[in-house]
């Protein structure tokens, strides 16, 4: 997986899109700005974080990352349409003296999330179109 897509356009409005991704986020929010479209995590410890089921052992305890989510509005195709970014800034903490190292991420992750944000998006048009 050398090269992932860290952009997914949504066919659907803004305000559903910052819902169903609130939605999934799991992790403690450290800012968020929905006038300029930015939601960003705390720090996650790389142990505390999530883990590809492939994956036997937790990942050394001096990884850690956080997660920035940029939502921006647009049309598509002539249609209604929001463009998400997931930047995962990785770094590694060799010992407490260094400064960070950063890393790169697999990409699975961002993966697992464009999809949850689809599903979620899926089950709000459907729990909308019942209610009429």
């Amino acid at each position: 997986m050398a090269k992932f897509n860290k952009q997914r356009v949504f066919f659907a409005p803004y305000d559903n899109v910052w819902r169903a991704a609130h939605a999934v986020i799991k992790f403690p929010i450290a800012q968020e700005n929905q006038d300029t479209g930015v939601i960003e995590t705390e720090y996650i410890k790389g142990i505390d974080g999530w883990l590809p089921p492939d994956v036997k052992r937790p990942p050394s305890s001096g990884i850690r990352y956080k997660l920035i989510f940029t939502f921006a509005k647009g049309t598509a195709e002539g249609r209604e349409s929001t463009r998400v970014t997931i930047d995962k800034k990785m770094e590694i903490l060799r010992d407490f003296f260094s400064t960070p190292e950063g890393m790169e991420s697999d990409g699975l992750e961002e993966k697992i999330l464009f999809y949850r944000i689809e599903r979620e998006l899926v089950i709000m048009d459907a729990l909308k179109r019942a209610g009429n």
